[in-house]
């Protein structure tokens, strides 16, 4: 029998509440003021903690950073892991719309975050070789969105010609470039409905090249 909710509040471990809050302050500041001009103690001051209790749950500014992308990954992580259970279910457009979308709502929460790491290039470096060492980055999505191309191939719903990583590539700098985009000429708030359409029509004209109904059809008409 599971314990009320009242309970599981009151049984919160009070570290893990204050490093929540640690990355949640970290967040909204990186937000409104970027990275150049926060410090460790703006962070501190924000999240209402003393400064040593940051460096108590992140080694540096660095393992900071790297939780707070992983904070804002979002449901991403649980679409790509159920891909492969899309094989052979609805259409191959629905299936990839659903990723470019989640792909998309990461992106475009995380952008702001790496253009403004571009301002200190060693914490880039440091940044960029702890992901490294946690096997992070595009090359896992790729690899997880090639698979479920390659899967589809040999069910006959994608071109056998098709690159499934080039595929996987294209779509997650559809993603990112939509993003950057929206934050850069409309400071994020591009509009919801606008950016989905794009996305859609994104995948669209990937499909169109995907499917073997189309390639036939091409073949026909020229001849």
């Amino acid at each position: 029998m599971s314990r009320p909710a009242a309970a599981r509040v009151a049984s919160r471990s009070p570290a893990l509440d204050q490093k929540e809050k640690l990355i949640a302050a970290t967040e909204r500041l990186l937000s409104s003021q970027g990275l150049g001009c926060v410090t460790t103690r703006d962070i501190a001051r924000a999240a209402k903690v003393a400064e040593g209790a940051l460096y108590h749950h992140f080694g540096d500014k660095a393992e900071l950073i790297l939780s707070v992308v992983l904070h804002q990954l979002g449901d991403f992580p649980d679409v790509l892991q159920s891909l492969p259970l899309q094989i052979g279910q609805n259409t191959v457009q629905t299936n990839l719309q659903r990723v470019l979308e989640s792909a998309f709502a990461f992106h475009h929460r995380m952008a702001p975050l790496v253009c403004s790491l571009f301002a200190d290039q060693e914490l880039l470096a440091r940044v960029r070789n702890m992901m490294h060492e946690r096997s992070m980055g595009p090359a896992r999505t790729t690899s997880v969105i090639a698979a479920y191309l390659r899967a589809e191939q040999q069910l006959g719903r994608v071109l056998p010609a098709a690159v499934p990583e080039t595929v996987a590539d294209l779509m997650l700098a559809v993603s990112f470039n939509t993003a950057l985009r929206d934050h850069f000429f409309y400071g994020g708030s591009g509009g919801q409905a606008k950016t989905h359409r794009q996305l859609r029509d994104a995948v669209r004209a990937l499909v169109v090249g995907l499917d073997p109904k189309d390639a036939g059809k091409h073949a026909r008409e020229k001849r």
